[in-house]
């Protein structure tokens, strides 16, 4: 009788431990999209060396695969900064509603797409919106528009996830608009700049730039192993261009006609497929292509998401 007693105490405190450990912690997931209409994007790229693409929204997390468009389920944040890598991304921003996390989020990291976060530095300190990172290396460069006094105003970097920061002086920089910073997937010192007076490189993690080229209003650009993607617009066009950094040659990638006024603000390259290319545009079209411009499918139309 005693023996039955113990087992039945036991097993009703694994339910007891089950329950409290269920109750109320919803599992994260990319599931149904919810919420299909987005207000801001801040962000795109292919984490943990996947084929989907994920944005980065004032409201959370959202990804687009084979099976259409998927949301997370929860860390609904205000992501400001957000950067793919191979092993997760790097982002800053503001808490979403009912979060524990500090305000504003400094440098964090996820490597499980979003479910939980590392506080690398700056914690509750900086909110930073200039945001690269190395695809395959994880060396970061961060442009603090907010001097504190831990970390000056101005470009740095860090090749071991925060815990240490070096100034880039980024001397020879001469253009008055900073459209964002891009680094190579491999080579951490290679560090590319997009202006409105042209890109900018350094081989030198940003200490000393060049003129690279002098295409006008460019308002984003990424990196690849052999070059890179840039765009830029005038009066009446809107260009999405490859380059590689051997060649002073560049190449007109083709886009819908619709976007010709609608200037992009994010292009993201899938690391596995070099025909594969997203871009975001300034009206909250979203477009993806998977060979490399011939053909485009459109995922979202001033910010509603395609079903």
């Amino acid at each position: 009788m005693k023996k039955y007693t113990l087992t039945f105490s036991l097993l009703m405190l694994v339910l007891v431990l089950t329950a409290c450990n269920s109750g109320g912690n919803t599992e994260f997931k990319y599931g149904n999209v919810t919420n299909n209409k987005i207000d801001h994007i801040h962000g795109a790229g292919y984490i943990n060396g996947e084929n989907n693409v994920v944005i980065a929204t004032h409201t959370g997390l959202y990804s687009y695969g084979e099976e259409g468009w998927k949301e997370a389920s929860s860390q609904k944040h205000d992501y400001m900064g957000f950067q793919a890598v191979n092993d997760g991304f790097f982002a800053s921003g503001h808490p979403g509603k009912g979060s524990d996390l500090e305000n504003p989020f400094g440098l964090i990291k996820s490597t499980d797409k979003g479910a939980s976060f590392e506080k690398l530095a700056f914690y509750g300190e900086i909110d930073f919106h200039y945001l690269a990172a190395g695809y395959n290396t994880n060396t970061i460069y961060v442009f603090n528009e907010m001097p504190t006094e831990n970390l000056n105003g101005g470009l740095h970097y860090s090749t071991d996830e925060g815990k240490n920061w070096t100034s880039s002086a980024l001397s020879g920089f001469e253009s008055s608009y900073i459209s964002n910073f891009a680094t190579h997937p491999t080579k951490s010192e290679l560090l590319v700049v997009g202006s409105k007076d042209g890109l900018y490189i350094s081989e030198d993690f940003g200490q000393n730039v060049v003129k690279f080229n002098s295409a006008s209003m460019i308002s984003y650009v990424t990196l690849t192993e052999s070059g890179g993607y840039y765009t830029n617009f005038d009066d009446s066009y809107v260009y999405l261009k490859s380059f590689t950094f051997d060649s002073a040659k560049e190449k007109d990638i083709s886009l819908p006609e619709e976007i010709m006024k609608d200037p992009i603000i994010y292009i993201a390259s899938n690391p596995n497929n070099s025909e594969e290319i997203t871009i975001v545009t300034n009206n909250l079209n979203i477009y993806l292509t998977k060979d490399h411009g011939l053909n485009w499918g459109k995922l979202a139309s001033n910010g509603e998401l395609t079903k």
